[in-house]
C-alpha cells in the first residue's frame, strides 16, 4: 500500500494559517509605566489617584479600570479623556508618544497654561480636544502637518493668538474643526474638506470666507470684523447692496457713540 506523504507546503502553510489567526497583542506591558509617568507631568492629579498597575491595568478588554483611560477591543489604551478634573502642569507629548496604540487625546474643562503642546508627535492621532483651558500664544503653521488621520481639532475657548494654522487646511478627513472665542486673526486658509464643519466665531479674523466654507452657518463667523457680516449676507441674499449700507451706517454710528 501506498504511503501518504504530504506535499512539502504543507507543514508552512499549517505554520502561517496558525500566525494570522492568533489573538492580537495585547497592551504593550509598559504602558502602565508610561501612563505613571505622564500623570508626574500633571498638577491636582487626585483624580488619577488609581491609575496604580499593581491593583489592575488600565484596560480589561474594551472596559477601562483607570479613570479618563479609553480603551479599544484588543485590551489597548485608545485614548485619554481627562475633562473636568482641575488638571494643570505640562502635557508631556514625549511620554504619550510611546504609548503607540493611542488614537485620541482631550484635556477639555481644565486649568493648562502655555503653549499647546506639540500634538504632532502622536501623528497617529484621530482627534484632539484641548478647549475651555487657558492655552495662549501662536500656534505654528505646521502645527499639524502630516496629521492625515485627524478627523476632529477642538480648541475653543483659549487665548491663542495668530494666524489660523495652514496645516489644518490640508487636513483630507477632518470634519470637526472648533476654534471659537481666541485671538486668532489674519485670513481663513482655504478648507476645502467635504463636511467639514467650523466655529470661528469671535476672533479677529478678516478677509473674504473661502469657497470651501460659504455653506457654513453664519453664527461660524459671528463676532469678528463686519466685514465677514456683509460677505455671508451677500452669498445669501439677491439685492444685498442697501441692506450692505445700512449696516455700515449702523456701525459707523456705534462707533461715534463709542468715542
Amino acid at each position: 500500500m501506498t504511503r501518504f506523504s504530504p506535499p512539502y507546503w504543507l507543514p508552512l502553510l499549517i505554520i502561517h494559517i496558525l500566525l494570522t489567526t492568533t489573538s492580537p497583542v495585547l497592551s504593550d506591558e509598559q504602558d502602565p509605566a508610561r501612563l505613571r509617568t505622564f500623570r508626574a507631568s500633571l498638577n491636582n492629579a487626585e483624580a488619577l489617584s488609581n491609575w496604580n498597575p499593581d491593583d489592575k491595568p488600565p484596560c480589561d478588554g474594551e472596559v477601562p479600570n483607570w479613570k479618563g483611560i479609553m480603551c479599544n477591543k484588543d485590551g489597548n489604551v485608545y485614548g485619554l479623556q481627562l475633562e473636568n478634573m482641575g488638571l494643570s502642569g505640562t502635557i508631556d507629548m514625549d511620554t504619550l508618544a510611546e504609548i503607540a496604540s493611542i488614537r485620541t487625546l482631550s484635556f477639555m474643562n481644565n486649568n493648562f497654561e502655555g503653549l499647546m503642546p506639540n500634538v504632532s508627535k502622536i501623528g497617529s492621532l484621530h482627534g484632539i480636544f484641548l478647549s475651555n483651558n487657558k492655552f495662549s500664544g501662536g500656534i505654528g503653521g505646521d502645527a499639524f502637518k502630516g496629521m492625515g488621520s485627524l478627523r476632529k481639532v477642538e480648541l475653543g475657548n483659549n487665548n491663542f493668538v495668530g494666524k489660523i494654522p495652514i496645516s489644518l487646511s490640508q487636513l483630507p478627513i477632518l470634519v470637526d474643526l472648533q476654534l471659537q472665542n481666541n485671538g486668532f486673526e489674519g485670513k481663513i486658509p482655504d478648507f476645502e474638506q467635504k463636511d467639514l464643519k467650523v466655529n470661528f466665531a469671535n476672533n479677529k479674523l478678516d478677509g473674504h470666507i473661502p469657497k470651501g466654507l460659504r455653506n457654513q452657518a453664519p453664527s461660524s463667523f459671528a463676532g469678528n470684523p463686519p466685514e465677514y457680516i456683509y460677505i455671508y449676507i451677500c452669498m445669501h441674499v439677491t439685492c444685498c447692496i442697501p441692506f450692505i449700507l445700512i449696516i455700515i451706517i449702523l456701525h459707523i454710528i456705534s462707533l461715534y457713540k463709542l468715542s
